[in-house]
C-alpha cells in the first residue's frame, strides 16, 4: 500500500499477450529447472511435508487441545501470537547477524528447534505457561527459514527463469497442506490427540534431519562462499588501486612544487 503513487511500483502489461501455449511451456521450463536442481529440489519435498505438518498442528491438532486441556480460543490466540512475533524477531535476527554463520548450518538448527518441540511440549507438558515458551522459541526460530530459503532460491534460479522456478517451488511446497489437515483429524479421531501429536512430531523430525543427512544441502553455503570471494577480490583490487594512488601522491609531493625561474619571473622585453 505504500508504494501506491509511484512509476516504478505500477503494474506493467506484458508488451506481447501470453498465450495459453507459451505459458504451459514456461511453467514446464520451470519445473524442468526445478527438478534438475538437486538443492532446490531437496528444498521442496522438505517443506512440503513440514507445511503440511505444520498446517495440521495450527488448523487442528492446536485448536483441539486448547479446547480440552487449555482453557478455550484465547490461549490458542496467545500460542498463535507469541509464534508470530517470535517469527519477526528471529527474521531481524537474521538480517542482523545472519551472514556470519553457515547457512545450512543455521537451517537444520532453526528447523529442529522450531519442528518436534512444539508437538512433544504438548503432548506431554501440561499447562499454557511452557507451551507458550516453546512457541515463542520456535517463531524466532522459524523466522530465520524464509530468509536463507530466498536468498538461496535468488542464487541459484538465473534471473530469465526466476519467475517460472519460484512459482513452481511456491506450488510444490504448498501442495500438501490441504492433506495436512484432513491427516490431522483423521489421527484424532483414530488414534487420540496425544498420539496425533508424537505421530505428526515424529514424522517432522525425520524430515527436519534431512540438511544434516543428504549431501545436495551443503550448496547451501556455495553461494555464500562465493559472495564472500568475489566481495575480498573486490576488496583486494580497492586496496590495490588506493596503493597505486598513494604512490602516485607521494611521488608528486617528493618532487615539490615547480617554482618559477629567474628568466620567467623577469617581464619579457620586445624590441
Amino acid at each position: 500500500a505504500g508504494l501506491r503513487g509511484l512509476p516504478a511500483a505500477a503494474p506493467r502489461k506484458p508488451l506481447v499477450p501470453v498465450s495459453a501455449r507459451a505459458y504451459r511451456a514456461e511453467l514446464a521450463e520451470g519445473y524442468r529447472f526445478l527438478l534438475r536442481h538437486r538443492l532446490l529440489l531437496a528444498i521442496v519435498l522438505m517443506v512440503m511435508v513440514t507445511n503440511g505438518l505444520d498446517q495440521g498442528l495450527s488448523s487442528v491438532l492446536l485448536p483441539v487441545h486448547a479446547e480440552r486441556h487449555l482453557g478455550g480460543s484465547v490461549e490458542l490466540g496467545l500460542l498463535t501470537a507469541l509464534f508470530g512475533g517470535g517469527a519477526l524477531v528471529g527474521a531481524l535476527l537474521y538480517g542482523a547477524v545472519g551472514d556470519r554463520f553457515p547457512r545450512r548450518t543455521v537451517f537444520a538448527v532453526s528447523f529442529l528447534v522450531c519442528g518436534m518441540p512444539r508437538f512433544l511440549v504438548a503432548a506431554f507438558v501440561p499447562g499454557v505457561s511452557p507451551l507458550a515458551v516453546t512457541m515463542a522459541a520456535s517463531g524466532v526460530a522459524a523466522g530465520m527459514l524464509n530468509p536463507i530459503l530466498t536468498t538461496v532460491t535468488y542464487e541459484a534460479v538465473p534471473d530469465e527463469l526466476r519467475s517460472r522456478v519460484s512459482g513452481a517451488l511456491t506450488a510444490g511446497v504448498w501442495v500438501v497442506m490441504p492433506l495436512g489437515g484432513l491427516a490431522a483429524g483423521c489421527l484424532v479421531e483414530g488414534v487420540g490427540l496425544t498420539a496425533a501429536f508424537l505421530v505428526t512430531g515424529g514424522v517432522y523430525f525425520l524430515a527436519t534431519l534431512s540438511p544434516l543427512v543428504f549431501p545436495a544441502w551443503r550448496g547451501m553455503d556455495v553461494g555464500a562462499a562465493a559472495d564472500g570471494g568475489a566481495a575480498a577480490d573486490k576488496g583486494t583490487a580497492m586496496d590495490r588501486e588506493a596503493a597505486v594512488n598513494k604512490e602516485a601522491a607521494v611521488s608528486l609531493s617528493s618532487a615539490g612544487r615547480l617554482r618559477p625561474t629567474a628568466a620567467s619571473a623577469e617581464p619579457s622585453r620586445h624590441p
